[in-house]
């Protein structure tokens, strides 16, 4: 056992590293209030735009899902994926309040090598779902200014979006997170106002058939509709990255996930639904097919009003996501597992500059050569892994440290955590299994493309 004398807590430490960053870690929580630091608020409103940020892209599963299971997927994902990676989550990020999040808990539960290798994973999975994020803000202006708009202008556009970003996030997080209140009210406002408008045109009798797509079997169209619920409801550890950055990170990050997820399941299940009933030409529904139905709602006004929240919610997302994988490679850099230059912070606003301009450079070639669904299918694909790893990680420290302090603790025993884990593992496991070749071998060549 390792003594932390000063907050009286006793803790089981595999090495001195972890000793050493527990102790720096709750010595800067338990101090007075530093104004740097990211507050609850601010960062419920990072949370909301990086794991949610509104319906803006998810009209893309009606075609290639059909209504109902559409609908019923982003239900039974958010109850039995998101709600259960939510509570291992918050676990660990007040077990163990470390800079890098996911990757300093493997490293702490498994060593370093074992850390790395699955914190490169995790890193690879966010980049794939941060790139996607460039294709929608283009996708969005398209559809309403420019929809003959070529490939390179295309292109270009989603280049001046990542560089913008990139911009934003080496000014700090504190800055991140102030832009983020105002972005979040600028997206969610016009959301209330399309389910306002359209709650009562949902037709409830719609979802009494399944309404496969044509071009689809049934198994395809589950799975495109597991792999868009696995998109929505996760990436809960993102933020833990900044542990370091966040104020009173063990109390507050678990109340925010809570929060996020149930702000998430109004705006994607509610939205769909109105569009699903209004707009019954499913097979042609695209990125963007919310903005037509909100021309039928609200007019143009309403219609543009929409168009701009969905880019600047998808704008919000890439810089909330490049907060994550910034802090993940500058904590790897630190730990000697890559060159140490991508640790260097910028001399004013104390940001892993180094890194940003490189996920800037990958981002950019990843967005010209793969598209919208593309990306989501081999991000996907990549990121079940890291969820799997994070339950056993989870499971891990259960038996190896049950007396670890853990501002918040899943109760009830092993009676109550082995469904927790159960059942999400079980939906990876099956949609593994089912998973139709012809999409497996699509992410084998994105993934290893020199093979």
């Amino acid at each position: 056992m390792c003594l932390i004398a000063k907050h009286n807590i006793s803790l089981s430490c595999p090495n001195l590293h972890w000793q050493t960053e527990i102790h720096k870690l709750f010595s800067v929580m338990t101090s007075p209030r530093n104004s740097s630091r990211l507050r609850f608020w601010p960062m419920v409103a990072i949370m909301y735009i990086l794991l949610c940020g509104g319906p803006y892209g998810i009209a893309e599963i009606v075609p290639q899902s059909g209504p109902t299971l559409a609908v019923f997927g982003m239900i039974f994902m958010a109850i039995f994926w998101g709600l259960p990676n939510i509570l291992q989550t918050a676990e660990l990020a007040s077990a163990l309040p470390l800079q890098g999040g996911a990757y300093s808990w493997y490293r702490e539960s498994w060593g370093g090598f074992w850390g790395f290798q699955f914190g490169w994973l995790e890193w690879l999975s966010w980049m794939f779902d941060t790139a996607l994020y460039p294709t929608l803000v283009v996708a969005y202006f398209t559809h309403f200014l420019w929809p003959d708009a070529g490939y390179l202008a295309v292109w270009l556009m989603s280049l001046s979006v990542i560089w913008i970003s990139i911009w934003l996030n080496i000014r700090g997080l504190e800055t991140v997170g102030k832009w983020s209140i105002f972005m979040s009210w600028f997206q969610i406002l016009p959301v209330l106002c399309f389910i306002i408008l359209g709650i009562r045109h949902i037709d409830v009798s719609i979802f009494s058939q399944w309404h496969i797509p044509e071009n689809s079997s049934t198994k395809e169209a589950l799975v495109m509709a597991l792999i868009f619920g696995l998109w929505n409801y996760s990436g809960y550890a993102g933020l833990a990255a900044a542990a370091e950055e966040i104020d009173d990170m063990p109390q507050t990050y678990p109340k925010a996930l809570l929060i996020t997820l149930v702000i998430a399941m109004c705006v994607y299940i509610l939205p769909l639904m109105i569009g699903i009933s209004i707009d019954q030409n499913w097979s042609n529904w695209d990125e963007a097919q919310f903005n037509s139905v909100a021309l039928v709602l609200g007019g143009g006004a309403f219609a543009w009003w929409f168009m701009v929240a969905a880019q600047s919610s998808n704008f919000g997302l890439i810089n909330s996501e490049l907060i994550v994988l910034s802090r993940l490679m500058g904590t790897m850099a630190n730990d000697g597992h890559l060159p140490k230059c991508l640790s260097k912070l910028h001399p004013q606003y104390r940001t892993p500059v180094n890194a940003l301009l490189l996920q800037g450079i990958i981002l950019s070639i990843m967005t010209f050569g793969m598209g919208f669904v593309d990306l989501l299918v081999v991000g996907t694909w990549l990121s079940i892994p890291s969820y799997l790893i994070g339950f056993a990680v989870f499971v891990s420290l259960r038996f190896k440290q049950p007396d670890l302090i853990r501002p918040f603790k899943i109760l009830g025993g092993w009676p109550v955590i082995i469904p927790i884990v159960a059942i999400p593992c079980g939906i990876a496991y099956l949609f593994l299994s089912i998973y139709p070749k012809n999409i497996f071998w699509k992410v084998y060549h994105y993934s290893f493309p020199g093979c």
